[in-house]
């Protein structure tokens, strides 16, 4: 038996459509016909409470007793329904047709229309108080069906709101960002600089040395094998006023710079080199030339003469770096003809790349 069918039964016997019961009790059509055929107690993600709430409002649209559908909801649950409902709505039936045909003719119907015979009880009982089912009244049941639906919908648009406004989001940032890279990446050096070749009067060869940038990583510069006479005969001379470019030596005397950094003000960038040991580098300046790395390592020459600790006595925490300045070139001690000895046991440089232009 099947308490969906009986009430469908008993509805149709009453001449009443589904949109008869929707209009009355406000509960959507598809949660009906769920009812009558019975898939809303197969359900299992259905709050028993909600669907014997159905199904009672449902009832009493019927002129169904509400202790009988309970009774039969009960049955339905504990799987032993056998049709309780049909049976009680026809002695309900019975009952009512046999009081109309009393009052329309007491003295002829009273002895065939006898007193219900199970009815009575069910008329004199009270309804008992359900805490844990809530009354029909409690309750909208207007398009009550419909809530789930729009609660995912809701859910979708709030997706799509947060979805967007994190696009924005990432797009403005990546707006600000990439507008400070690619400022930052203008200051980066895009050419190759190619050192400056001595003037020479005599017939030897010069060879250029290896291309300095700062992505050249690992290349070494070729060594330039000038003998030490000639050095000696070019700083021997006494120097009586500074020009307007600076010449400092980077000497690797005591190992391999590996890379040293160097920033010259004529142009303020920074760039590594890699110096074997025994090898002088020559860099350019105006006013300021700043030495970084390997302090222990290498030696500071202008003019053939050795600017002592230079680590220690002209060291700048600002630029992390020693800042060699025209000032302290502009002294007597460098001005002087330089010594016919290199002035540490170590000796001079092996050889010397002539002066890097930047």
């Amino acid at each position: 038996m099947s308490l969906g069918k009986d009430l469908a039964s008993i509805r149709k016997g009453q001449n009443l459509t589904l949109e008869d019961i929707q209009n009355a009790v406000k509960i959507p059509l598809d949660t009906l016909q769920s009812i009558e055929d019975d898939s809303i107690f197969e359900d299992s993600y259905k709050n028993k409470t909600y669907v014997r709430s159905f199904v009672r409002s449902y009832a009493k649209e019927l002129k169904l007793n509400d202790d009988d559908v309970v009774q039969a909801l009960d049955e339905v649950e504990a799987g032993t329904y056998a049709g309780s409902i049909l049976r009680d709505s026809s002695e309900s039936t019975e009952h009512f047709t046999s009081k109309k045909s009393e009052k329309e003719d007491s003295e002829t119907d009273e002895d065939k229309a006898g007193p219900p015979k199970s009815f009575t009880p069910h008329t004199t009982k009270d309804k008992p108080l359900e805490s844990s089912e809530p009354s029909t009244e409690s309750f909208e049941w207007a398009d009550l069906g419909n809530k789930f639906s729009a609660a995912s919908k809701s859910s979708r648009i709030w997706i799509i709101i947060v979805a967007i406004v994190l696009v924005l989001g990432l797009l403005g940032a990546g707006y600000y960002f990439w507008d400070d890279f690619g400022r930052s990446t203008e200051t980066e050096p895009t050419a190759e600089q190619l050192p400056e070749l001595p003037d020479t009067d005599n017939n030897e060869a010069v060879t250029p040395p290896a291309l300095v940038d700062s992505t050249s990583a690992g290349q070494e510069a070729p060594e330039q094998n000038t003998p030490q006479n000639t050095q000696q005969e070019s700083n021997s001379t006494q120097i009586s006023e500074l020009g307007d470019t600076l010449t400092v030596s980077v000497y690797a005397a005591y190992g391999q710079l590996e890379p040293i950094r160097i920033t010259s003000d004529l142009n303020w960038r920074t760039n590594p080199f890699w110096i074997e040991e025994g090898q002088a580098y020559n860099f350019d300046f105006r006013d300021t030339l700043l030495v970084r790395g390997q302090y222990s390592r290498l030696l500071l020459l202008f003019n053939g003469h050795v600017v002592e600790n230079p680590r220690q006595n002209y060291f700048n925490t600002a630029f992390n770096s020693i800042m060699i300045t025209r000032d302290i070139i502009d002294q007597p001690e460098f001005l002087a003809p330089a010594p016919s000895e290199f002035p540490l046991q170590v000796g001079a440089p092996d050889s010397t790349i002539f002066p890097i232009s930047f």
